[in-house]
C-alpha cells in the first residue's frame, strides 16, 4: 500500500510542469527554424520587451558590487554571442526577396540556453529539495520563508548567466528583425 500524496504537492507539481513546458517551447525556438511572418516578428519584439523589463526589474533589486560587475560582464558576453550567432544564422527568402524564415545556430543558442538552465537548477533545486517551500503549519505558502532578492543577488555567477541569457535573447531578436527588414539585403550589398 502506498502513502497518499499530500494535497499541497499538486500546485508545486503543476507549476513545475508549466515551467518545464515553457522552457521546452523556448528551447525549441532557440534551435529550430522560425517563421518571419507578422506573427513571428511580433513574437520577437514582445519577447525582447518582456526580457528587457525583467532585466530592469532585477537591476532595481539590491546587489553587491561583484554582482553588478558580473551582470555587466554577462551583458557584454551575451551581446557578443548574439552578434556572433547572427553571422551563423541562415535566412530563407521567398521569390520577392523577403525573408520568410530563419534558422538559428543550434550550438550557440542552445549552449546559452543550457548554461542558463543548468545554473538556474543549481540555484533553485536546493531551495525546493531543502524544504524551504514546505510549511508544516498549513497548506499555504509563507512569503517570509523566501526572499526574491537573494535569488538574483545571492550569487554573481547566477546573475551573470541570467544577464548573458537575457542580453543574448534581446540582441539576437533585434538583430534578426534588423537583418530581415525590407530593403536590408540591398543595403548590405552596396
Amino acid at each position: 500500500m502506498t502513502a497518499p500524496v499530500h494535497p499541497s504537492i499538486w500546485p508545486l507539481l503543476g507549476g513545475g510542469l508549466l515551467i518545464v513546458w515553457m522552457l521546452f517551447r523556448r528551447f525549441r525556438g532557440t534551435v529550430g527554424a522560425q517563421r518571419l511572418d507578422a506573427r513571428g516578428r511580433r513574437r520577437l519584439s514582445i519577447r525582447s520587451v518582456i526580457l528587457a523589463a525583467l532585466l530592469l526589474l532585477t537591476l532595481i533589486a539590491p546587489h553587491t558590487l561583484a554582482s553588478y560587475s558580473a551582470g555587466i560582464a554577462g551583458l557584454l558576453i551575451g551581446a557578443g554571442l548574439a552578434y556572433w550567432s547572427l553571422h551563423h544564422t541562415r535566412f530563407e527568402y521567398d521569390a520577392a526577396g523577403e525573408a520568410v524564415r530563419y534558422v538559428p545556430n543550434i550550438w550557440i543558442g542552445g549552449g546559452v540556453f543550457v548554461l542558463f538552465i543548468v545554473r538556474l537548477l543549481w540555484r533553485v533545486l536546493p531551495i525546493i529539495l531543502g524544504g524551504q517551500f514546505y510549511n508544516p503549519a498549513g497548506n499555504s505558502f509563507d512569503p517570509s520563508q523566501f526572499n526574491a532578492s537573494t535569488f538574483t543577488s545571492g550569487s554573481p555567477l547566477t546573475y551573470a548567466l541570467f544577464a548573458v541569457f537575457v542580453a543574448y535573447q534581446i540582441a539576437y531578436s533585434f538583430g534578426v528583425l534588423r537583418r530581415t527588414r525590407p530593403g536590408f539585403a540591398q543595403e548590405a550589398l552596396k
